[in-house]
């Protein structure tokens, strides 16, 4: 299980646009996507993103990490931009001819 000293989250304001997920937020994001046995051990927020929030997810057992990225809770979106990251999964059949260059999505909700 994800423990709080394991995650290093981006230092912002209470009122930001962007807000940092809890290491139990994490936890159950990645238990929905991977299933039960899908432990995150550690999470590295990465910074500059201008929309969602990104994380670098080491889960127990998987060499590789996954990343994470999540949208602000919608009261804290502006009109314009509801929606705006299942609209960019929903238009990923458009580039199918760059597929291999591209992030390869594991789960979306």
């Amino acid at each position: 299980m994800l423990r709080s000293r394991d995650l290093q989250p981006v230092e912002r304001a209470s009122e930001a646009f962007q807000q940092s997920l809890t290491a139990q937020e994490i936890g159950k994001v990645c238990g929905w996507a991977f299933g039960g046995a899908a432990v995150p051990v550690s999470a590295v927020e990465l910074g500059g993103g201008m929309y969602n929030n990104v994380h670098r997810v080491t889960l127990a057992g998987r060499d590789r990490p996954v990343i994470l990225r999540v949208a602000p809770e919608e009261h804290r979106q502006f009109r314009g931009e509801r929606h705006l990251m299942r609209n960019e999964y929903a238009s990923q059949p458009w580039p199918a001819v760059i597929a291999p260059l591209m992030p390869q999505v594991l789960a979306a909700d």
